[in-house]
């Protein structure tokens, strides 16, 4: 079986991370609150969005987020494939 490459899956989740952020940010620029609060209601289950969902995030706050879950689900991403490697010897 062929190994895997902790760096590269590392890199893969961070991005994926990273996407994931951005791809919301997105939405919540495209979409009005009340269809936001359905889609996370949605998704979240059990957890009511009504009162705490923000709809003004700075630029530079959105920046910060990206960069903190990119190195979030990069460290997750590492621990997943380091965990892997050791239990598939």
């Amino acid at each position: 079986m062929n190994k895997v490459n902790i760096k590269k899956i590392t890199l893969a989740s961070g991005v994926t991370g990273a996407i994931i952020y951005l791809s919301c940010f997105i939405l919540m620029s495209i979409f009005p609150r009340e269809v936001l609060i359905k889609i996370a209601n949605m998704l979240f289950h059990g957890i009511d969005f009504t009162k705490i969902i923000r709809m003004n995030i700075p630029l530079t706050e959105t920046m910060l987020g990206i960069i903190v879950s990119f190195i979030f689900w990069g460290i997750v991403g590492s621990l997943l494939a380091f965990i892997y490697s050791k239990i598939n010897k």
